[in-house]
């Protein structure tokens, strides 16, 4: 089952290729990897990713994603579709911003 994640990351050596890494090493295969240009030191990365079995669960890769340095957000489409529709609502990060 394809999954998709967005994600907020900081623009520091060696982030996207902890992130790749652990996607991969969790048992994930990336589909698709879309980044955006970098504003402000900090880009987003759109990943669409697909279990190599069963027994993964993706909001254990979330979480695990969320605790990865230099990871400022993760969201998924409904998180994001949510947080458009109710402007007041406040998504609480994975993980509290690193300066």
């Amino acid at each position: 089952m394809l999954n998709t994640l967005i994600i907020e990351l900081a623009e520091a050596e060696g982030a996207l290729m902890r992130l790749i890494g652990l996607v991969e090493r969790r048992g994930y295969t990336i589909g698709t990897l879309d980044k955006s240009e970098a504003r402000e030191g900090q880009s987003t990365i759109t990943l669409q990713v697909t279990p190599r079995d069963a027994a993964r669960q993706l909001d254990v890769l979330i979480r695990q994603i969320g605790r990865l340095m230099d990871v400022r957000a993760v969201f998924t489409p409904e998180i994001a579709a949510a947080e458009a529709a109710h402007a007041s609502y406040h998504w609480r990060q994975a993980c509290p911003p690193r300066n």
